[in-house]
C-alpha cells in the first residue's frame, strides 16, 4: 500500500497566499510551487504529514505539487480552479507573477505549518525560481523526465533514512485521516 494524504486546497490557498505575502505580494509562480513543495516535504519528514497533501510529480523543472500546479494554470471560469481563482488570480502568461486577490486568511494552517513555511521562506529567500528549480533537482527522489512521473510520499522519506517502521505509522495516519475526511 502507498501513502496516499487527502489533498486540502483550502489550506494549500491559505499556505501559497502566506508565502506570497511574506514575498512582499507577489511571486513567480514557479518559484511558489518549488516553495509550497519543499515545505510539504520539510513538514513531512518533521511531522509526519504535509501542509498540502498534494500528489508530487517529478518533471522536467523540477518537483511539483501536481493538484496545485493544475491550478495555477487554469483559466477562471474552470470549476476545478474557483476556490483557487478566488484568492490568487492566474498569472499573466507574459508575466508568470501570482499575487493576492483577496485574504483567504490562515486559520486552517496550525501553527506548526506557519512554522515551517516560515523555515522554507527563510532558508530560500532571495533564491529566483530557477535557482530554486536546481535545489530540487539535488533532492534524491527527483528523478530526470520529459513527462511527470508520480513521486510516492515512501520515497522521500527512506532517502532521509526513516525506518520503515515510522514509514507504516505514517501510512496508517494517513488513511485514518483520509477516512475520518470522507
Amino acid at each position: 500500500m502507498a501513502i496516499k494524504f487527502q489533498f486540502n486546497e483550502k489550506k494549500a490557498v491559505q499556505a501559497a497566499a502566506y508565502l506570497i505575502q511574506k514575498n512582499g505580494g507577489s511571486m513567480n509562480y514557479m518559484a511558489l510551487l518549488k516553495l509550497l513543495f519543499l515545505a510539504d516535504r520539510a513538514s513531512l519528514l518533521k511531522r509526519g504529514h504535509p501542509i498540502t497533501g498534494d500528489q508530487i510529480f517529478s518533471m522536467k523543472h523540477g518537483l511539483v505539487l501536481t493538484q496545485i500546479l493544475d491550478r495555477i494554470s487554469q483559466k477562471k471560469q474552470e470549476h476545478r480552479a474557483q476556490l483557487w481563482h478566488e484568492f490568487i488570480p492566474r498569472p499573466s502568461p507574459a508575466i508568470f507573477l501570482v499575487h493576492v486577490e483577496k485574504e483567504p486568511g490562515t486559520d486552517l494552517l496550525a501553527p506548526a505549518d506557519l512554522s515551517v513555511l516560515d523555515e522554507v521562506m527563510t532558508k530560500f529567500a532571495g533564491l529566483d525560481e530557477w535557482e530554486l528549480v536546481d535545489v530540487v533537482h539535488e533532492l534524491p527522489e527527483w528523478r530526470e523526465t520529459n513527462s511527470a512521473l508520480p513521486v510516492p510520499y515512501e520515497d522521500i522519506l527512506r532517502s532521509e533514512e526513516v525506518s520503515e517502521e515510522v514509514i507504516e505509522r505514517i501510512e496508517d495516519e494517513a488513511e485514518a485521516a483520509r477516512l475520518l475526511a470522507a
